[in-house]
């Protein structure tokens, strides 16, 4: 089988022909539909993780497979990949077939698409998550998502909306994202300092969720109403965030972490409405193909920033 393997830390991903697995007994031999390319993979293949796979590893925590050889599930029924250390310190998804443990499978319905099924789990719960127990948006605030045209930023527009604020704001730092937010939310295109004022001069947003850090961050923080709060889900533009405390005392506004490490009990509670919101069409997932042969472009492409929503590769 052809396998996407990490030979060296910090380099990118080989296609291998290698035996496919043999499954024992407690395990389930599938075949890949799809493969999502995450933050956590590319964390994992640079070598400054606390997981550290033997090489070479096949990466790729999250996937949608149909059932080859199983003890536990009927040969073709379609099952989602995560958990059982898949893609972390054993072989993950980015091959053609798999073997692991049949507690890191779970049956969907098949009316997801293999593509949507590998990628919706984590932005889908973290979007929600940030927004409703997290941020706690109530009807008729205004909230403003940065990074709202990435996969988990979208997501937390889309239910910012569902939740009924009276308007959102996306935030994105190049014009050419702009296009790539759902649909109701109003655009700002801009980072840093560009962001000074972005939604008027005073403090009118209720909260914030931002997916993105770096220095445009504090504006958004600024634009905060007293008693409101700021949901901080990522770091792509930047890891540090620094406040003028008695400023920040001032301003009366809540920065609240969303850890999804904690939240994995609360996430698989949550995959069953998000499967329904998506065949329902109520949200969406934006998600770009990639051949498994051209990983190494496309996990480059997620680096850039250049990715429409989640990746996903197809063997």
């Amino acid at each position: 089988m052809r396998a996407a393997r990490l030979h060296q830390f910090g380099t990118s991903p080989v296609i291998d022909d290698i035996d496919i697995p043999t499954r024992e007994s407690g395990q389930t031999l599938v075949r890949i539909d799809a493969a999502a390319l995450g933050h956590l993979d590319i964390t994992v293949a640079s070598g400054n993780f606390g997981v550290k796979p033997n090489l070479p590893h096949i990466g790729g925590t999250d996937g949608a497979a149909t059932v080859i050889e199983s003890d536990t599930y009927e040969p073709g029924t379609r099952l989602l990949v995560r958990g059982g250390g898949v893609g972390l310190f054993k072989n993950g998804c980015w091959a053609e077939y798999l073997v692991a443990a049949d507690k890191a499978f779970t049956p969907f319905d098949p009316a997801l698409s293999p593509a949507v099924a590998a990628t919706f789990f984590l932005p889908s719960t973290t979007g929600y998550v940030a927004v409703n127990d997290i941020a706690a948006v109530a009807p008729g605030e205004r909230v403003v998502v940065a990074g709202a045209s990435g996969a988990v930023g979208s997501m937390a527009a889309q239910f910012a909306l569902l939740a009924g604020a009276s308007e959102v704001i996306g935030v994105v730092p190049r014009e050419d994202q702009a296009a790539l937010l759902p649909e109701g939310v109003r655009p700002v295109v801009g980072q840093g300092d560009e962001l000074a004022g972005v939604v008027g001069s005073e403090p009118s947003v209720d909260a914030v969720i931002d997916t993105l850090g770096g220095d445009g961050l504090p504006h958004l923080l600024a634009s905060v109403v007293p008693g409101g709060r700021a949901a901080l889900i990522g770091y792509t533009l930047g890891k540090s965030l620094t406040l003028d405390l008695p400023n920040w005392l001032l301003s009366d506004v809540r920065i609240l972490p969303v850890n999804m490490i904690r939240k994995t009990a609360r996430q698989a509670e949550l995959a069953p409405e998000m499967i329904r919101l998506l065949i329902e069409g109520k949200i969406s997932v934006a998600v770009q193909e990639f051949p498994l042969d051209d990983i190494a472009t496309a996990l480059q492409l997620m680096g850039e920033g250049k990715v429409a929503g989640r990746a996903v590769v197809v063997p």
